[in-house]
């Protein structure tokens, strides 16, 4: 650790650390690195200083989101397994903040955030080959089960044409399509930081002290997000 830059940024009133944590141009000699700031989250959160835990993980969340983007492009995550390139930041944002909130891997991010992020945005994207594997095999599952079902006995009735009409690709497409559909309009419906609070929650089921923690704010806060999102959803889709 540059125990020197650390005791740079301890000594910095919050005004100025703001205003450090705000440069983004890699060649200023202001400009904090990604590992600092793991680090410097690590230690305010440890100290219980809520007012710096939020002012880190602000810019560590700008920092990600911003390689999460970029990362989205560079291997076409969208159209090929999100319908908007802002769903597919957030989602691969809180898949790195969840891991990052674990004691191993933070020490190495505060080593080599950049290896860190590559490291699991490729576990990340690993997962969603994975899922849509396993959503190949259950269609082809079930293309089995309709010839088997095709070259039986086609005594069973009514009914059991219905319920396999029900099941159709065509059908699951659809679903599919409404789903993306559905998550476009709450990038319009909610603020930014509700959004990040649904995609941690809903989509990565993570903790309400987790997401706390990696938005920089009490749990409070998150159950108060939590709140106004249902609210929101409830109020535009009538349920």
């Amino acid at each position: 650790m540059d125990t020197s830059e650390t005791e740079n940024l301890d000594n910095l009133a919050d005004r100025e650390l703001v205003e450090r944590l705000s440069c983004a141009d890699w060649d200023d000699p202001l400009f904090i690195r990604e590992e600092q700031l793991v680090r410097q989250f690590q230690v305010a959160r440890a100290a219980g200083s809520t007012t710096r835990v939020g002012l880190f993980s602000s810019a560590l969340s700008r920092r990600i989101l911003r390689r999460s983007r970029s990362f989205a492009l560079k291997n076409s995550l969208v159209p090929q397994h999100f319908s908007h390139i802002d769903e597919a930041a957030h989602e691969l944002s809180a898949y790195v903040w969840e891991r990052l909130l674990k004691d191993k891997n933070a020490q190495f991010a505060a080593r080599r955030f950049g290896v860190f992020f590559k490291n699991q945005s490729i576990s990340f994207l690993r997962s969603i080959l994975a899922q849509c594997r396993s959503r190949m095999e259950s269609l082809e599952e079930w293309h089995q089960a309709e010839r088997e079902y095709e070259g039986s006995d086609e005594d069973g009735g009514d009914g059991d044409t219905a319920l396999q009409d029900e099941w159709t690709p065509d059908v699951a497409l659809g679903h599919s399509r409404e789903f993306e559909q559905f998550h476009a309009l709450l990038q319009t419906l909610l603020t930014r930081k509700e959004y990040s609070v649904f995609v941690m929650l809903w989509r990565q089921q993570m903790k309400i002290k987790d997401i706390a923690a990696a938005l920089g704010v009490n749990p409070r806060t998150i159950n108060n997000y939590e709140r106004s999102i249902k609210d929101k959803i409830n109020k535009e889709f009538n349920i």
